[in-house]
């Protein structure tokens, strides 16, 4: 019988279609499309790539609703939609490719993203030219049709399910793994040879109750090891893997054989041990997601209105019906209605897509937009918990990956070529003495030989080191950040903003004396800014009179403000770009009116507490640059306290910043940055680590990799030797697991391996690195003080 050529189950009825055979209509017309879009190399990538579905086309039509949309989409603004669907037809590699590659088939969708282990696809697309029901249609006739409920829109059941197939998995396991070693009491009592008929009796029964263990238990290990076999790729399942087939196969062999009982009780343990690692580290991971909480992760603050006058408070005592003031470049903490103001949004960090978006009073405004003009009065609508920004951090356009390789990986080559090295030389030694004992003797080694220090390992020294970082307020993104810490060689400080306290600075004016309604008129226009300068400036003149009205607003990044009061044209910023002839060197805002120079604000920097010292502690081990958008008036100061080995840039316009990171990583070099945040945010993107310093003031920067407590900025060095303690004691983990392989391999070698001394090695192995790494590094981060 002819097989599917989409999905290789067995055609009863053989559709002939472009020379290949099909099941049914729907597999010949996804191969339809796949083959017409060019996109064929699906098939390429997985032997049984399709699954059948049987779900209608008409089970989408409540998608029409517009209450529906509005519950389900994540976001909608102009032609930009967002939505998250369960696709519980995902299941290997194939399915990723084709998913993430939507674009292909209909150009109006945007992009896609797959989290594979929830099954969801967050898809952004053009709503003007595709529907919801038209993607849930287009999804389902490729073969993976969303399961859409409203309940699983407020309550996401992807990550839900994969704990509770975890748990599922240990349970089973530990089951199975509690009744072997029950049965195989004969065994441990040294009665199996006086009672043959028990050691018989109990060895199938502990093969039968291994068999759920191996299909259920061990099946992500497997499966992964395969895929990554498939891409000439080995990853840390594959020496598992191995090491599971060994042990399984050889215990087979002897239950069958009449030979002994087999080592199903190592084989369950090594299992079980895996799967509480495993569920270990996702309670790991969850509480550092917790710990990563945007309320949390970012010192966020919102301008609230209360009878007039400004209040600032954190985000988590934001409520519905509170009246915010949005500045220029602040993100909108909460769904809300605009009240007062003209709003022009920027939700490039929501739908990836840049352009202005304008919105009169009384317009809906969504969380995570930006604001690009002047203030605004918004009123909240949703609290912030139920609001678009909680996802934002997690967004995947907020992450640019880097390609980092993984130690564990990395590792893992080596020790698997290393075992299957020394199996052959035992094979090869045992064959010419003893042909009997080859097998035996091959099959311990792979046994014996435990990749639980290279599984573990990793995982939970850098999470736990991640956990530590943050309860000190250095918050990284992940994992994966901890070992480009390990790897710097420059270090690169942004001067304004993080070196430096705005709120400290000392500030004079120089110039024509300012009346009270221009003092007004100036603290209008930098009220609307969040640049430390403007700041500094708003309160330096203190509280405004109200009644002026602020007619048109823009801040160009690196230069100043342009701002229209009254009918009156005002423009404030740089000395080069208002072209005034002062030569002098200090820190200045000069203020033009109508096109007369009014004088300008001077400002006297105050640095944080430490960050001289923490500077020149840094240098004996990086090259510290330092690169300020600010004039040269400090040079002589930072000099003196910093010598003339730092290199110092001045004038340096954000796009000079990016281009200075990029000089260096061309020569080689691995550079972190830290920036406030605002105008860094190109040269944070760029640098191997970008680190954004932040105080109680709203920030927001998307594409760092750490953010830092300003308050904290003098422990940054402790907190990279915390990240560089972690590796130590990652190889500290490898070196144990050495001693105790090789204390395993002398008794596999030498053919005296036995069912109590792997019952024993094995999940000792799991146990200790876990203690270990955990231990070492919670001890070590109690010297950050």
């Amino acid at each position: 019988m002819e097989r599917c050529y989409h999905c290789s189950e067995a055609c009863e009825v053989s559709i002939p279609f472009d020379g290949k055979p099909f099941c049914c209509e729907g597999c010949r017309t996804v191969y339809d499309i796949l083959h017409s879009n060019n996109m064929e190399e699906y098939y390429a990538m997985n032997e049984r790539p399709g699954l059948k579905t049987n779900v209608a086309q008409s089970k989408y039509d409540f998608l029409d609703l517009d209450e529906v949309q509005e519950k389900l989409l994540l976001f909608s603004e102009g032609s930009i939609s967002r939505v998250k669907l369960y696709l519980p037809q995902i299941h290997c590699s194939s399915c990723l490719w084709l998913l993430e590659h939507l674009h292909k088939i209909n150009p109006a969708i945007i992009a896609s993203v797959v989290h594979f282990s929830k099954k969801e696809a967050e898809i952004t697309f053009n709503h003007h030219e595709l529907s919801l029901k038209q993607l849930a249609h287009l999804l389902w006739s490729i073969g993976y049709p969303p399961d859409i409920s409203l309940a699983s829109v407020t309550q996401p059941t992807g990550r839900k399910r994969k704990n509770e197939n975890l748990i599922l998995q240990i349970g089973i396991t530990g089951f199975c793994f509690g009744n072997i070693m029950l049965m195989s009491f004969p065994e441990y009592l040294g009665i199996d040879q006086q009672f043959k008929n028990f050691q018989d009796t109990f060895g199938y029964l502990n093969l039968i109750l291994s068999i759920p263990v191996l299909i259920y238990g061990a099946k992500d290990y497997i499966i992964s090891s395969f895929r990554s076999l498939q891409h000439r790729t080995i990853n840390i399942n594959v020496p598992i893997t191995l090491g599971i087939f060994a042990l399984y196969s050889r215990s087979v062999y002897e239950v069958v054989s009449g030979e002994g009982a087999g080592y199903f009780d190592s084989f369950a343990g090594f299992i079980f041990f895996l799967l509480i690692g495993k569920w270990f580290q996702q309670k790991t991971y969850s509480a550092i997601n917790f710990e990563r909480d945007y309320k949390s992760y970012f010192p966020v603050a919102a301008t609230k209105i209360v009878e007039g006058e400004e209040q600032l408070l954190t985000l988590k005592d934001v409520k519905v019906s509170d009246r915010l003031l949005i500045r220029n470049n602040e993100l909108i903490p909460a769904d809300a209605k605009l009240l007062k103001g003209e709003a022009r949004i920027d939700y490039s960090f929501v739908s990836g897509e840049s352009g202005l978006i304008r919105k009169q009073q009384g317009d809906h405004l969504y969380a995570g937009g930006k604001q690009m003009g002047a203030a605004i009065e918004v009123e909240v609508k949703k609290p912030v918990d139920n609001s678009y920004l909680t996802s934002l951090w997690n967004s995947p356009i907020f992450h640019q990956e880097k390609n980092t390789s993984k130690l564990s990986d990395r590792v893992s080559k080596y020790f698997t070529v290393v075992v299957l090295l020394i199996a052959l030389i035992g094979a090869i030694y045992w064959y010419l003495h003893d042909p009997s004992k080859t097998a035996f003797i091959i099959t311990s080694i792979l046994i014996v030989a435990c990749p639980c220090a290279v599984a573990l390992s990793v995982p939970f020294t850098y999470g736990n080191i991640i956990r530590q970082l943050g309860k000190k307020s250095f918050y990284l993104r992940s994992a994966d950040v901890v070992e480009p810490l390990n790897e710097m060689t420059d270090i690169v400080f942004d001067k304004t903003g993080t070196m430096t306290l705005s709120e400290k600075m000392e500030i004079s004016w120089q110039g024509d004396e300012l009346s009270e309604e221009e003092k007004d008129k100036v603290r209008l226009i930098c009220s609307q800014s969040t640049h430390p300068l403007s700041r500094g400036i708003v309160n330096y003149l203190g509280k405004r009179s109200s009644g002026i009205q602020l007619n048109a607003f823009q801040e160009i990044a690196g230069k100043g403000i342009e701002a229209e009061v009254q009918g009156e044209h005002w423009r404030m910023g740089s000395g080069h770009w208002i072209k005034t002839t002062d030569t002098a060197t200090e820190t200045k805002v000069h203020l033009e009116k109508g096109g007369d120079y009014k004088g300008c604000f001077v400002f006297q920097n105050s640095y944080r507490e430490g960050v001289f010292e923490l500077m020149k502690n840094l240098s004996r081990n990086y090259r510290i640059h330092l690169l300020s958008g600010d004039n040269s008036s400090e040079r002589n100061k930072l000099q003196t306290e910093l010598g003339d080995k730092m290199a110092l840039h001045f004038n340096c316009s954000p796009q000079q910043k990016l281009a200075y990171i990029s000089e260096l990583q061309k020569a080689g070099r691995k550079v972190m940055m830290l920036g406030d945040g605002l105008n860094d945010a190109g040269a944070l993107k760029q640098a191997d680590v970008g680190v954004a310093v932040v105080d109680d003031v709203y920030a927001f920067s998307p594409s760092s990799d750490a953010i830092l407590d300003g308050k904290k900025l003098a422990f940054l060095q402790q907190y990279i030797q915390l990240a560089k303690y972690g590796r130590k004691v990652v190889w500290m983990s490898y070196a144990f697991s050495l001693l105790y392989n090789s204390v395993g391999l002398y008794f596999a070698l030498t053919g005296q391996l036995t069912p109590l001394i792997a019952a024993i090695l094995m999940p000792l192995s799991s146990i200790s690195v876990v203690l270990l790494v955990t231990t070492l590094t919670t001890l070590n981060s109690h010297k950050i003080r």
